[in-house]
């Protein structure tokens, strides 16, 4: 079984070489030199499922180490060791640090490591009901998303694009949580259920709405969130949904009294960004020039989160080759020869002109089924122009 791994932070180098080579044999036991070495380490090396910091170190404290470390790796145990084992200290490193324990200094060997074993079984704990949460819930949201993409391909359909794009760059933007922004993507546009189905109709054709229709489609993010606060646990994706219009300059729905710059949600100005991204870009990657033209709405996005998502997910339009870019290659099939992950070039429609698929989407299993389904009452027109092999969208949480 692998040793979990434990990192131990002090600014006196006997004391931790004497723990290291007593601990080593039980854990992973890592040692660092102050609180910059320990964040340094963290990132290398991490994740850690414990980390036990001394309060009094110069530079960067205990308590501020510990609360950085929360910032960036939420799911490590935090322990405090100190001398100063005043009542002042002992709450403040609780309550900023959210330590799991406090053990004053010097600290006995054996309740040390018992300190330690309590902590990594805290650590699992955690793990595993986030992960159950992960999975059960991701699963389920794929499932209602998938659905409604049969009932809407362009509004739903898109959204599994922008999951996709959320999941390529959750980790490098420091997203804390990198399954719930995936999962707000998928919810995003949840409140266009409530629009009658002309209205729909008429916004999946791209055309002009009514002004009362109009209202109502700037309200979907509210409803969204009101759907969304029947599922436990999930107000935080709630809120991202609600403020997924929220301009950086505070303009935009919702009107009033709300957040604007840094103080909307990043998940909410990530998804600013993807949306009109996905509006824009009929490919599996968005281009150069797409970010180029939110580049002149300025008001709309964080400056640098677009600036990160660019760096990550742009693709020049002149190194965009078929046979020399990873994305696999284009090709034209018949639909007996379709598969899953298949990303669409053109739409997928009868020769009624009634459209099943949209383009610019991965076909998932559930449309599929659907197809084949289809295959058997209609006609459709063939052949269909795919790219296939090369990245598939993440079904990771």
């Amino acid at each position: 079984m692998e040793k979990s791994k434990v990192l131990f932070v002090d600014d006196d180098r006997n004391l931790l070489h004497a723990l290291q080579r007593k601990m080593r044999r039980k854990f992973d036991f890592e040692i660092a030199v102050g609180g910059e070495e320990a964040l340094r380490i963290l990132m290398e090396d991490g994740p850690f499922a414990v980390c036990i910091a001394d309060m009094r170190m110069p530079g960067m404290d205990g308590i501020k180490l510990l609360t950085e470390i929360g910032r960036i790796s939420p799911d490590t145990v935090r322990m405090m060791l100190t001398g100063n084992a005043d009542q002042h200290t002992a709450v403040e490193a609780i309550n900023r640090g959210q330590i799991f324990r406090f053990f004053g200094k010097p600290c006995d060997d054996e309740v040390l490591e018992q300190g330690i074993n309590d902590a990594i079984r805290q650590h699992h704990l955690i793990t595993a009901e986030r992960d159950l949460l992960e999975q059960t819930l991701a699963g389920s949201v794929k499932v209602l998303t998938d659905v409604l993409a049969q009932l809407n391909p362009l509004i739903f359909g898109r959204s599994m694009r922008v999951k996709a794009w959320c999941d390529m760059i959750a980790r490098d933007i420091g997203y804390p949580q990198p399954w719930e922004l995936g999962l707000a993507a998928l919810l995003a546009p949840i409140g266009m259920v409530s629009l009658p189905p002309d209205t729909l109709a008429r916004l999946a054709m791209g055309k002009v709405l009514q002004p009362l229709e109009r209202d109502l489609l700037k309200r979907t993010p509210e409803v969204g969130k009101q759907l969304i606060a029947n599922i436990p646990r999930l107000n935080h994706i709630g809120e991202i949904v609600y403020l997924q219009f929220k301009n950086f300059d505070g303009s935009g729905f919702p009107v009033g009294d709300s957040p604007k710059g840094k103080d909307i949600p990043l998940g909410a100005r990530v998804l600013r960004i993807l949306n009109d991204l996905a509006e824009l870009s009929t490919s599996d990657m968005p281009l150069a020039q797409n970010f180029d033209e939110l580049q002149g709405h300025p008001h709309r996005y964080d400056p640098e989160l677009l600036g990160q998502i660019s760096d990550l997910l742009a693709i020049v339009d002149d190194s965009y080759d078929i046979e020399a870019h990873p994305k696999g290659r284009e090709q034209d099939v018949y639909l007996k020869s379709l598969r899953v992950h298949d990303f669409l070039m053109t739409d997928i429609e009868t020769v009624e002109g009634h459209i099943l698929l949209t383009h610019g989407n991965h076909v998932s299993e559930v449309q599929l089924q659907r197809l084949r389904v289809f295959q058997q009452i209609h006609k459709f027109r063939e052949p269909i122009r795919i790219r296939r092999g090369g990245s598939r969208p993440s079904t990771n949480n």
